[in-house]
């Protein structure tokens, strides 16, 4: 005993000591969300220079102005250039005086600020021989958490939580006015590439149009745009297509060539036809006719016509053409306005007049091929021809598009300074700074944070974008699966949504691996919002070790080899090394070494099944060069997370993918320091016992989303129904699914004061109230661990200047908690802002959702007491939950029997059990690498699982089938056939009873209608639509119609003339007759019409009736009544 003592004094112990994550450990999470990081990361080491770069210098002219400084009359131009933009890392307020300057993400949550950096950028002011600089602020720029320029970068998880972090905090998103929010990828045309396409829109065009044509997006070094696109005229001829400012022209393609560069009709016409092949139109790999001869003659007849002989002539024609759109200056050529044109509209990506050239004669070659039929169109909607739009990149178009929209109104203001004064000296240094000064530039930083909090943009140009809304989102913290899925998910775009067509929803073979066949959502937005399988990875302008990727050979180098096929895919060899890209891991069968593809080679590939099969392929098809890492490889992070789910019906799986989003789970470490408006905690957290092998992989341990339930199938009582589900009343009471809603209710005392007022409202218990002591202490904030009704007071601000006390009160339908209250600031001022936390405890009742990870979704219908429930003959146990055996055979999710077989197998052996889906493909793959631990007998992928699990069963007693003899917890006898019971994990979903129900009988009237108002928020009733009162019809219960919608809606009496039948005339008026007292009498409702009262009766009537009658009149529609008495 005395050795034992010593030795737990001397630290041995066998207490659990603290766990911290390892940093290494979540490798796989950072890699989710990397394409948000990296992109960012871009954006503010890279692309804010390029972008800079990118920004045309403004140019002012004033003519003929006599200048003081030169002595003589001359034409003063000035340029305004920016150069030398830098973002900080965020920082507090000077003024604060804290002594930590660094602003942490922690303190903007709980502030509801913003984490955000200073922009700086350097104005030029450029007069030809003199050079002016400035430096201007534009604001506070948003800064991405764990990006490089935020303070938790690099940081280990022991020093994350010290910072009252995630532990696993993987960043990636941003905190505007305290709300973490997201940008949304979005898929968009893959840039540098041409795509063919047939659209009737291009007949309306002009005369001539066809309804073939090519786009290609063109993308410059700072990720902006420009569409441009290749009309085909049915004559033989071809129109270039650009947007200058919103607006698109179209100029013949003859004299886009002649204008790249000094060439001769002959090498236009040989360059045009030698892709043409006589004698072998109809062979393999031709794409070409005779015709294409014909076509380029038409072309250089046409040009000729302009007349457009020389490069010169036709830059003076585009330079004419373009001069007045962009405001070109008077001292410009048209010949230089030509090539000014060409340079920043027309294939942007490239520098070179010589690329540009041999670029539009290859886009002439395949137009000439798809219109004769020798290569096929393409498809817009398919993977192949898509990219993504990442956060960064988004942020730089932005940002640049603001700073060419801030130079172009400081020239408008230079200009109407000019016109309005003309003594303004434009050479005067200080008087232009005065009026670019005026163009507030700090509203830049300003707009990205708007882009931020509400997803929209604010643009006179469409920065080459389809949407102008819907590029952010809340990052919802409602569980692990909801916020991971932010990351991971990829919008098609608004513009889609509004279309009728479904073409853009399907599912192309084309996404295999890249795009998750089953996580996207039932109803609206299906197809549209998809999310990226979980091996799926983003192409970025770094390499593996965030270093500048090599310009030449890159490890993500796409290489896309197009076969000669008369008729199909137009040929060629496409190299590929742009960002953006979707991009995913196979193994090379040669040489065993993991090689990234994407969907574009993907098509041209062969890629074999781990299962063993040919996957589909005919006998003569060549062998597979790849195999895929894992079955599971084509799934997304959630759906991967479904167990067994290739035993399931995929609308099931579908399902589980929405409502594992809607689960109350643990979802956050550092709950205790959060201030979120709403956020949800379940109280006992478990681990499932059946998991699949991303479960460990991406640590979900640290956020469990349900509970190990003892699940019974039977038709037990009435209360099992359809979806309805029985619950052990005292394993809730034990703590089964209980629940927490935790809202936040922000007090800043600094928006009720002046600045010249200094502070004068403070948080303080006034003393003449003794009826507030109970709930307020002396410092007027309320005590924690109280519990509050609707109408009770949580703090009090009182003025030192007036005495005047303010309480604010609680507004809620239910009783809550004061869980904590966070006091908020530097400690060095007056208290100014709090936040009171409150506590909704939600112990499962009568009406809340629950749900199985196999989309079997139930409601819970009565608490069934523990002594009346059925019991096991084997083990006396009861089950937790019970459910209808109805549920199964329709829904056909065979991998819930599983789960409950293999669970239940595993807890009698203390072990987890594997039930990643396609194990047997798993296991396959696994003997043939020389793996172990797939739990295959002896890896015989034909081997069920059913037989593992049965075995196991039966070597702890129990039956091989999972069914177990039961007997009724009323009469005490046996029920009359074995029972299927086992573990399942269940989660209790955030759809609460507690959180939708509403009645009323009396409350908040719409003044116009004097019908209830409707929403629960209001105070309302439930809507009583049509379909309502066809059903009471149906049923014959018309007097209870009656009562609904008018008696207990917008009773209303109402004076009727049956004289002339108007419901509007009638008035009430007082008595005229001048006898004493004969005032004092009711009054008389009289006709203004028939100046009479004596045919004017009341009749009961809808408020709204009357109402209508008022609409007509104003419409000058006369409403007449025919009263008659019942």
């Amino acid at each position: 005993m005395e050795k034992k003592r010593k030795k737990e004094k001397d630290g041995a112990t066998t207490s659990r000591p603290p766990r911290i994550p390892d940093s290494a450990a979540y490798k796989a999470l950072e890699d989710l969300v990397s394409p948000h990081i990296d992109s960012f990361d871009y954006f503010v080491q890279r692309g804010l220079v390029e972008a800079v770069k990118g920004i045309a210098p403004v140019e002012i002219e004033q003519d003929g102005f006599h200048s003081g400084d030169f002595g003589f009359s001359l034409d003063v131009v000035l340029a305004l250039t920016l150069d030398k933009p830098v973002v900080q890392p965020p920082v507090k307020d000077l003024k604060e005086k804290a002594m930590e300057h660094r602003l942490l993400p922690k303190e903007c949550r709980q502030g509801f600020l913003s984490y955000t950096g200073a922009l700086n950028i350097q104005l030029i002011l450029d007069y030809g021989s003199m050079t002016r600089y400035h430096q201007l602020s534009l604001g506070k720029l948003p800064i991405m958490l764990k990006s490089s320029l935020c303070h938790l970068r690099g940081l280990s998880p022991q020093k994350l939580i010290s910072l009252k972090e995630e532990g696993t905090e993987m960043g990636g998103y941003f905190i505007v006015k305290g709300i973490e929010r997201i940008i949304r990828k979005l898929i968009v045309p893959k840039r540098n590439h041409i795509i063919a396409i047939r659209r009737n829109a291009f007949q309306n065009r002009g005369a001539g149009f066809s309804d073939i044509g090519l786009m290609m997006r063109c993308v410059r070094p700072d990720q902006t745009g420009s569409t441009i696109k290749l009309y085909y005229l049915h004559h033989g001829t071809a129109r270039l297509g650009f947007v200058i400012r919103r607006q698109e022209f179209v100029i013949p393609v003859g004299i886009i060539l002649k204008a790249f560069m000094d060439t001769s009709d002959r090498e236009i016409f040989e360059q045009l036809s030698g892709i043409h092949v006589q004698g072998q139109e109809q062979s393999k790999g031709a794409v070409g006719s005779q015709l294409i001869s014909q076509r380029a003659r038409i072309i250089i007849e046409e040009t000729q016509r302009q007349p457009c002989l020389t490069r010169l002539d036709c830059l003076r024609y585009i330079g004419e053409t373009f001069r007045t759109p962009l405001e070109a200056l008077s001292s410009m050529s048209n010949a230089e306005v030509g090539e000014d044109v060409l340079r920043r509209f027309v294939f942007v990506h490239l520098d070179n007049f010589r690329d540009k050239f041999n670029l539009l004669i290859h886009m002439l070659h395949k137009l000439f091929a798809v219109v004769d039929g020798s290569a096929s169109i393409d498809s817009s909607d398919t993977l192949q021809h898509q990219e993504l739009l990442l956060p960064g990149h988004l942020m730089n178009i932005y940002l640049k598009d603001r700073l060419e929209d801030w130079l172009y109104r400081c020239k408008r203001l230079l200009q109407r300074e000019m016109q309005l004064k003309e003594e303004f000296d434009l050479s005067d240094h200080a008087k232009v700074l005065k009026i670019v000064e005026k163009n507030n530039a700090v509203d830049i930083g300003k707009r990205i944070e708007y882009l931020l909090s509400t997803g929209n943009i604010q643009s006179q140009s469409h920065m080459d974008l389809q949407q102008a809304n819907g590029f952010s989102v809340v990052a919802e913290k409602l569980n692990f699966f909801r916020f991971i899925s932010h990351f991971r998910s990829v919008h098609r775009g608004a513009f889609f949504a509004r279309q009728r067509t479904t073409s853009v929803r399907k599912l192309l073979p084309e996404s295999w691996g890249f795009l998750c066949p089953v996580h996207t959502p039932d109803g609206e937005p299906c197809g549209l919002l998809t999310h990226l399988s979980s091996l799926c990875k983003i192409s970025t302008d770094l390499d593996q070790n965030n270093h500048p990727k090599d310009p030449k050979v890159p490890i993500d180098l796409e290489i896309g080899y197009v076969p000669c096929t008369y008729a199909g895919a137009y040929p060629g060899l496409f190299l590929y090394t742009t960002p953006s890209r979707f991009l995913r891991p196979v193994k090379q069968l040669d040489t065993g070494a993991i090689e990234l593809i994407s969907a574009f080679e993907q098509a041209y590939m062969e890629i074999a099944c781990p299962d063993g099969g040919n996957c589909g392929r005919t006998p003569s098809a060549p062998p597979a060069t790849h195999i895929e890492l894992h079955p599971t490889a084509m799934l997304s992070v959630v759906a991967s997370s479904t167990p067994w789910s290739d035993h399931n019906q995929s609308p099931r799986n579908m399902y589980q993918c929405q409502m594992g989003k809607q689960t109350l789970g643990f979802a956050s470490q550092a709950l205790k320091f959060r201030t979120d408006h709403k956020m949800y905690n379940l109280q006992n957290p478990q681990s499932p016992v059946a998991r699949n092998v991303n479960y460990k992989k991406y640590n979900m341990d640290e956020f469990p989303l349900g509970t190990n339930a003892v699940v019974a199938v039977l038709a037990y009582t009435g209360f099992d129904m359809e979806d309805a589900m029985i619950m052990n009343k005292s394993s809730m009471e034990r703590g089964l699914a209980h629940g927490q809603i935790y809202k936040t209710e922000h007090v800043d005392l600094s928006l009720l004061q002046k600045k010249s007022d200094g502070i004068v409202n403070l948080f303080s218990r006034p003393t003449g109230k003794r009826n507030i002591h109970n709930f307020l202490d002396v410092d007027g904030l309320p005590h924690i661990g109280q519990t509050m009704h609707n109408g009770d007071p949580y703090c009090s601000v009182l003025n030192t200047m007036t005495g005047d006390a303010k309480l604010h009160k609680l507004k809620a339908a239910e009783n809550v908690v004061i869980d904590s209250v966070i006091a908020i600031g530097h400690g060095r001022d007056p208290l100014q802002k709090i936040a009171v936390k409150f506590r909704h405890d939600r112990n499962p009742v009568i009406g809340d959702k629950f749900s199985s990870r196999h989309g079997q979704k139930g409601i819970l219908s009565q608490l069934w007491p523990d002594i009346d429930m059925p019991f096991s003959a084997v083990t006396g146990m009861r089950p937790d939950i019970i459910i209808n055996p109805h549920a199964f055979p329709s829904r056909m999710t065979i991998g819930m029997l599983m789960e409950s077989m293999a669970a239940k197998a595993g807890v009698l052996r203390g072990e987890y059990v594997d039930s990643t889906p396609f194990r047997s493909s798993s296991a396959a793959l696994d003997a043939k690498d020389g793996k172990t631990g797939s739990g295959y007998k002896g890896k015989d992928k034909h081997y069920p699982a059913i037989s593992e699990f049965g075995e196991q069963l039966a070597q702890h007693g129990f039956n091989y089938h999972g069914t177990e003899v039961m007997y009724s917890g009323l009469l005490g006898t046996e029920l009359t056939c074995e029972i299927f019971i086992g573990v399942v994990y269940y989660q209790r979903l955030r759809h609460m009873v507690s959180d939708k129900f509403q009645v009323r009988s009396l409350g908040a009237i719409n003044p116009v209608t004097r019908q209830p108002v409707g929403g629960r928020k209001l105070g309302g009733g439930i809507r009583f639509g049509e379909m309502e009162r066809d059903s009471l019809l149906a049923h014959g219960a018309a007097y209870l119609l009656h009562d609904r919608l008018h008696t207990s809606s917008d009773y209303h009496v109402g004076d009727v003339c049956t004289t002339c039948g108007s419901l509007l005339s009638t008035l009430m008026v007082p008595s005229k007759q001048p006898a004493v007292g004969a005032r004092n009498k009711p009054k008389k409702a009289t006709c203004k019409v028939c100046q009479s009262n004596a045919g004017v009766v009341k009749v009961a009537m809808p408020f709204v009736f009357r109402y209508l009658a008022a609409e007509l009149a104003a419409m000058n529609v006369k409403l007449t009544l025919k009263v008659a008495s019942a």
